[in-house]
């Protein structure tokens, strides 16, 4: 909700606390970050740029900080690996925070809209994701997951139904860099034959995020699927930006896939897609299994 200045004031979940105590912390911590973003909304800030299309703010870091300063609180002593102030992975990928205190930050910035910027936090356990929380700063939507306990939206069950449509009559989003040089072939040939009289019937470009998992999960829009792209030599999806969104929408029901078909592994950089429903990724991978493309 807002007050009468328009600044989100976020309301903090009892729920994550009745799943496990590590959930009950990522939730803390996301509130922490989240609270620096809404102080932040709609003010001037000091603003870097770390490649084209691709912005970096005060408030990234500041939001780092109150996330880092929460999860230090951990008894497990577990690392953290976060995109502004503690990026480096660890020699070796076993018990990790991961922490993206500000995803979407070019559309904060740029005030695209207030469903985008997200808080995104995600604990891996012993080689795999364990919870993840995601914090909409501005809209005050919490979305969370702990490993087989399920996947929630402010308390209430998230479960993909059924009903979820196919390839023909989907809505799919495209996450494209903003630096087209980087662009794979993998990305761009999807782009092409999803504009086919073989791909969706709606296929767009709106303001790249790692959130639109979690509209995916929720289901309120005929959004069904999101391509991200994702190049070694330039990398778009970090870990950050996976790990979070990928439990929620897995626990949901949804999948993140590779261009192989596998699922995805945050630590490794391809395009991936998220869809609702195995059938759907494999009628999205269907339409360039026959190509030839490099990534």
């Amino acid at each position: 909700m807002t007050d009468s200045h328009n600044m989100t004031v976020l309301s903090f979940p009892d729920h994550p606390s009745t799943l496990s105590p590590e959930l009950a912390l990522a939730v803390r911590a996301a509130y922490a970050a989240g609270n620096v973003i809404a102080e932040a909304s709609g003010e001037l800030h000091t603003v870097e740029l770390k490649g084209i299309g691709d912005l970096v703010s005060d408030v990234d870091r500041e939001a780092d900080r109150a996330a880092l300063a929460v999860l230090k609180t951990d008894p497990t002593a577990t690392p953290v690996l976060s995109e502004e102030l503690s990026p480096e992975l660890p020699g070796e990928v076993g018990n990790l925070w991961i922490v993206d205190p500000l995803d979407a930050t070019s559309a904060f910035l740029m005030r695209a809209g207030q469903s985008y910027p997200s808080v995104l936090i995600a604990k891996y356990i012993e080689g795999r994701l364990s919870l993840g929380v995601v914090l909409f700063p501005l809209t005050g939507e919490w979305f969370y997951a702990q490993r087989g306990k399920g996947a929630w939206k402010d308390g209430r069950r998230l479960v993909i139904g059924d009903d979820r449509p196919s390839l023909a009559n989907a809505w799919v989003e495209m996450n494209q860099y903003g630096d087209a040089a980087y662009e794979t072939g993998f990305f761009a040939a999807l782009r092409s034959q999803l504009r086919s009289g073989s791909g969706a019937p709606l296929v767009t470009s709106n303001v790249p995020n790692s959130g639109v998992a979690l509209r995916i999960a929720e289901g309120a829009s005929g959004l069904a699927a999101a391509i991200h792209d994702n190049n070694p030599a330039r990398v778009k999806q970090a870990p950050w930006d996976i790990a979070a969104p990928q439990i929620i929408l897995e626990e949901a029901g949804g999948v993140f896939v590779n261009p192989d078909g596998g699922r995805t592994n945050p630590f490794v950089t391809e395009p991936i897609i998220v869809a609702a429903t195995r059938t759907l990724a494999d009628q999205i991978l269907d339409l360039v299994r026959q190509d030839a493309f490099s990534i």
